[in-house]
């Protein structure tokens, strides 16, 4: 029935029984004009408590962005640390990392690293337990001295272990989001939650925040998801008490309208429609016709504010003189606003989170690459150790037929040096790429000539050149100039640039070695015109376990290994490498960039070699639970004239140091009853072998095991192959210093 009706009904129901039905008509004017300012309240309730959620959806969504970090993965808390200072910038909001007992680990209103004085949490372990995202109560912070309420996320690093992201805000925080409601002055607004514990409110929060709200509010809200009541406020004054509840935590929004100013309007309004139904008692059908057709143009553009609402548009508000139906229109305005806020933060979190999941992808696909690229070391390496060990095995064998002259044994000798110093220089590579990249290799910088490291380079890598017939071009215009380096690591990076440009460039082809001055910087580049670069290797050519495709039979030889040492020694002396290579079967450059040193440099000087003929024969023993080794090494110093006991344990031959000493002890660490260290202190303690020389053979050679060994009593400490040269050395030594000690006695 249309509004023209109800009006001509009125008319005429008046009419008849005109005090029974004014009476009746005037009441209910007054429930509805009441009634609708009630919804008006309650549409407010709603926009406080969707503006709330937003507030804690935001805040979720920043602690889920730090928890999904690596920082947080990895428990790097500095960086951490910064990226919460920056995510979260609110100066009444802050975030802290909590600990699985509750112990505060971070406070980004706090310095990084600052102490805590208070005690652990009791409520963090249950927030944990929970394993979702969760929102407190109002809590007391810092000893009481702050109220605050916190969104809490747990997260688990990829160690296992149990954190609480928590974005905290102060009271303010939401005492401020209720005053930019713009209510009426006089209306109360509280958020309580759901322990009946005011948490904000906009009017007189010192007086009432963190104390209970009014038993009857509370006992309602916990009812009701919403509703209404009238109630003596805390306050001092009736009103009407409409609450809703936020879905992002168990909160109560309540909004209290001072009855008096809910009721005042409507009796207005009623009192004037009484004084205008006694008016227009003479001109119904006008005012049936006038009213009819205004209330019915503001209900329609309040029904397509809504179905603007419904079909996801932003209703426009068209005042239509009705308070009612613009209150209304304006209510489903805010309601739109809200929902295209909220629309537009899931579209952003996701946005995020798929921003995430393809950072995730990204690394998960750069770790696959590097165990793929480990694993083809891995196969590399093995083929590289079989290489040395085929020959070694096929002229053991031959060693051991019969009737072999001594020319071939000499040939077949020579195979098993070669071969046994190519293993040796293998497994060379290997430890020490993994001690320069460890950072476990430190450096003698002293003041260096270019020329000396480059002439020393070019001596080590000439055979190699040689052998491929390649021509070698130098264009050393500042060879004298001089950098603070160690000339053994700096040697072996040239060396090792000029082995790699010898290896990848095919037979008779051309290799040019610069050097030059730019400024401060000396710069030494390595050219060729070899087999090149792939574009896509040539941003990982100095990453460990990278190298380029090589053929079935592995001519290049070696690890791949060369490069990732030249980067991490490069970094050591404080310079740079860099490669260039315009593509496959281009060639390929290596630059290398030192800072120039101003002083002159140091003069080499080579230590000095005592001759040695001849020298006399020592006797010594070999301690060795690796009989084979012990006999190998007896049968070749025992053919070089010397006199050899071999011991397999360390007690016999501390037993026969005693009924017999010697001139020079040949230890190996890992014996069977007590290791080779406790061995060279008691040879040490003992009278007749204190002078003597202990050598220590072993198959550790880190910078510690040298130190363990020195301090045990050792004088010299070899890594197993024994380098036979050195040996040598030292029996020369120690046959001198035992012609020497005769001459004494």
């Amino acid at each position: 029935m249309k509004t023209r009706t109800y009006l001509a009904a009125i008319v005429l129901t008046v009419l008849v029984p005109l005090l029974a039905l004014s009476a009746w008509g005037l009441n209910l004017l007054l429930e509805e004009e009441k009634e609708a300012r009630l919804l008006t309240v309650e549409a407010r309730a709603r926009s406080i408590a969707l503006s709330i959620d937003k507030e804690l959806v935001r805040a979720e969504g920043a602690l889920r962005v730090i928890g999904q970090t690596d920082q947080m993965s990895r428990e790097d808390f500095s960086p951490l640390y910064e990226l919460m200072r920056k995510t979260i910038t609110s100066p009444d909001s802050w975030a802290v990392l909590y600990g699985a007992d509750g112990s505060m680990l971070m406070h980004t209103h706090h310095p990084y690293g600052a102490s805590f004085d208070e005690g652990p949490n009791t409520w963090v372990p249950q927030a944990i337990a929970l394993q979702k995202p969760s929102v407190t109560n109002l809590r007391e912070g810092r000893a009481g001295k702050w109220k605050v309420v916190s969104v809490n996320l747990p997260v688990k690093s990829a160690g296992g272990r149990q954190f609480l992201l928590s974005h905290t805000f102060h009271v303010s925080h939401i005492t401020a989001l209720l005053h930019r409601q713009e209510l009426p002055p006089n209306w109360v607004v509280g958020v309580f939650g759901d322990d009946g514990i005011s948490i904000a409110r906009n009017l007189r929060e010192k007086d009432f925040v963190g104390t209970p709200v009014k038993r009857e509010l509370y006992k309602a809200s916990r009812e009701r998801a919403s509703g209404r009541l009238v109630n003596l406020t805390r306050d001092g004054f009736w009103a009407y008490n409409t609450f809703t509840h936020t879905t992002r935590a168990d909160w109560t929004v309540a909004i209290a309208a001072p009855e008096e100013e809910i009721n005042r309007p409507a009796r207005t309004a009623t009192l004037i429609a009484g004084c205008v139904l006694l008016f227009a008692l003479g001109s119904a059908l006008l005012g049936i016709v006038l009213f009819a057709r205004r209330l019915s143009a503001s209900f329609d553009l309040a029904l397509d504010a809504a179905k603007s609402l419904e079909l996801g548009k932003m209703p426009v508000v068209q005042p239509s003189g009705v308070v009612e139906a613009d209150v209304l229109q304006r209510a489903l305005h805010d309601a739109g606003a809200k929902l295209a806020a909220e629309n537009e933060a899931r579209r952003r979190l996701e946005r995020e989170r798929e921003q995430l999941l393809c950072s995730e992808r990204d690394a998960r696909r750069a770790a696959e690459n590097q165990n793929n690229a480990k694993d083809e070391f891995l196969a590399m390496l093995a083929h590289e150790l079989r290489n040395p060990l085929a020959p070694i095995v096929a002229a053991a064998h031959m060693l051991k037929l019969p009737g072999r002259d001594e020319a071939s044994v000499q040939r077949t000798g020579d195979i098993i040096i070669r071969q046994a110093d190519h293993l040796k220089s293998l497994i060379h590579d290997l430890l020490d790429v993994s001690r320069v990249t460890r950072g476990l290799v430190s450096i003698d910088q002293q003041a260096v000539e270019i020329d000396a490291v480059v002439r020393s380079a070019i001596e080590q890598a000439q055979p190699l050149i040689d052998s491929r017939k390649h021509a070698l071009a130098l264009n050393l215009r500042s060879s004298r100039a001089v950098v603070l380096g160690d000339k053994k690591r700096l040697v072996q990076v040239i060396a090792n640039l000029l082995t790699n440009a010898a290896k990848y460039t095919p037979p008779g082809g051309r290799i040019a070695l610069s050097v030059e001055t730019q400024g401060e910087q000396l710069v030494l580049a390595v050219s060729d015109n070899g087999i090149g670069i792939d574009p896509e290797l040539l941003p990982h050519v100095f990453d460990l376990f990278r190298q380029a495709e090589r053929s079935a039979d592995r001519s290049q030889g070696g690890l791949g290994l060369g490069l990732a040492l030249v980067r991490s020694i490069m970094a050591m002396h404080d310079g740079q490498v860099s490669a260039h290579s315009d593509g496959i079967g281009k060639g390929a450059c290596f630059t290398l960039t030192l800072p120039l040193h101003a002083e002159r440099a140091t003069q080499a000087r080579a230590p000095h070699e005592a001759a040695r003929g001849g020298a006399a024969p020592v006797h010594l023993m070999i301690v060795d639970d690796n009989v084979d080794a012990a006999r190998s090494l007896a049968h070749l110093l025992e053919a070089k004239g010397h006199h050899v006991t071999v011991m397999a344990n360390a007690h016999s031959a501390l037993d026969e140091s005693l009924r017999k000493p010697l001139s020079l002890y040949i230890l190996d660490i890992g014996l069977p009853d007590i290791d080779g260290y406790e061995l060279a202190r008691r040879l040490r303690a003992a009278p007749g072998s204190a002078g003597a020389v202990l050598v220590a053979l072993t198959g550790y050679g880190q910078m510690h095991d040298q130190h363990k060994a020195f301090a045990a009593g050792f004088d010299h400490h070899f890594v197993k192959p024994i380098d036979i040269a050195a040996l040598d050395g030292i029996l020369a030594d120690a046959a001198q210093a035992q012609a020497g000690q005769a001459v004494c006695d």
